[in-house]
């Protein structure tokens, strides 16, 4: 299902509603990201996928980054010059969509849309998109000091004071396949600073210069996510 949200010579969106599991672009060590090719109107120019923030979902009984249930995907469009009447969003779509087994997926798709000079608004669905909006991943506070080393086949991950006194879940999703997704880290306390243990990835052939992704941190009943990016360093 596709999702439309655009006001006259401007900025849309269009969402699309995924029922089962769909993988991320967000350090797997299986699976495939929703792509797409898009032949467009003159003038709309398509941005990147904007994905929610990932679950940990079982795929064929291994541990991976994911989304359950219906799930939106935002592309941002940008319209120059003087719109036509109408625009037609044309693409090629592949996605890999997994139950009890995992199903590679294709599609043409093509949406014709009529340029308006009022916006009219879905209420349910503009709820949802700013739902969406709203748990996007954030940057932490200046203070949260994290450091990465390299521990031959670990990385040792040392978070700031400031999450190490506190019995709040968190969960980290890795970029580019550093450390292993099918995991679950070592944790210890010292001197009052909560370490974790990570596998490293068997894509990683050589220490990796650093370690970015998503961390997951429990705020009363919510998740909020957090964009944090730090080099690895070297043991000596």
């Amino acid at each position: 299902m596709v999702y439309l949200s655009m006001g006259r010579r401007g900025f849309g969106l269009v969402g699309k509603s995924s029922v089962r599991k769909a993988g991320t672009p967000t350090g797997n060590i299986l699976g495939v990201s929703p792509s797409l090719k898009w032949n467009l109107s003159n003038g709309c120019e398509a941005g990147e996928i904007v994905f929610p923030p990932p679950h940990r979902v079982s795929m064929t009984g291994i541990r991976a980054y994911g989304h359950y249930g219906q799930t939106l995907f935002l592309i941002p469009f940008t319209l120059s010059g003087t719109p036509e009447k109408e625009i037609t969003i044309r693409g090629d779509f592949s996605w890999l969509a997994c139950s009890r087994t995992c199903m590679p997926a294709t599609a043409k798709l093509s949406l014709t849309i009529p340029m308006v000079d009022k916006l009219i608004k879905d209420k349910p669905l503009a709820e949802r998109f700013r739902t969406f909006w709203d748990k996007q991943p954030r940057d932490p506070p200046a203070a949260w000091d994290f450091q990465a080393h390299a521990l031959g086949k670990f990385i040792h991950l040392q978070f700031p004071r400031a999450l190490s006194g506190h019995a709040r879940p968190m969960d980290f999703f890795a970029e580019d396949r550093v450390v292993l997704s099918d995991q679950t880290p070592q944790v210890r306390q010292q001197e009052g600073r909560l370490q974790w243990l990570l596998k490293k990835s068997p894509w990683v052939q050589s220490p990796p210069d650093q370690l970015a992704g998503l961390l997951a941190v429990g705020e009363g009943e919510d998740l909020v996510h957090y964009r944090i990016k730090m080099p690895v360093l070297k043991v000596k």
